[in-house]
């Protein structure tokens, strides 16, 4: 019987850290997944990536990746699209702000959109 009772403190206690760790995470990704009206054009790539990269000093910022996709032979790999930009934040007032800014939303009009035909983008985080 005690090593049962010894057992159940032992598990719940795991579980409790856990859920106070995740509860602690107030991480928020921000994933963009690119198709260039121009696919596959090295230098279209490249203004992509190096105009994005303007983003990366944005208050609220923990890391920020852009590149180009990685080709691939394997049948579950997506490799349609030409760039990828992940973002994480520290939190999701972070990331509201940085969907706000100015310097964001003139960056996107002025420099990204324009060499873009279709966008997929995936939020997710604990809130």
């Amino acid at each position: 019987m005690k090593k049962l009772f010894i057992s159940l403190l032992f598990i719940s206690s795991f579980f409790s850290a856990n859920i106070a760790h995740a509860q602690a995470d107030q991480r928020v990704s921000h994933v963009i997944v690119v198709w260039l009206k121009e696919p596959g054009n090295l230098q279209m790539r490249e203004q992509f990536i190096k105009a994005s990269r303007a983003l990366e000093a944005l208050p609220g910022v923990l890391s920020r990746h852009v590149s180009a996709v990685i080709p691939s032979n394997r049948p579950k790999v997506d490799d349609t699209f030409d760039v990828a930009v992940t973002v994480t934040f520290e939190n999701t007032k972070a990331f509201k702000n940085y969907m706000k800014s100015k310097k964001h939303k003139q960056m996107l009009k002025d420099q990204l959109k324009p060499l873009v035909n279709r966008v997929v983008v995936y939020n997710f985080g604990n809130q």
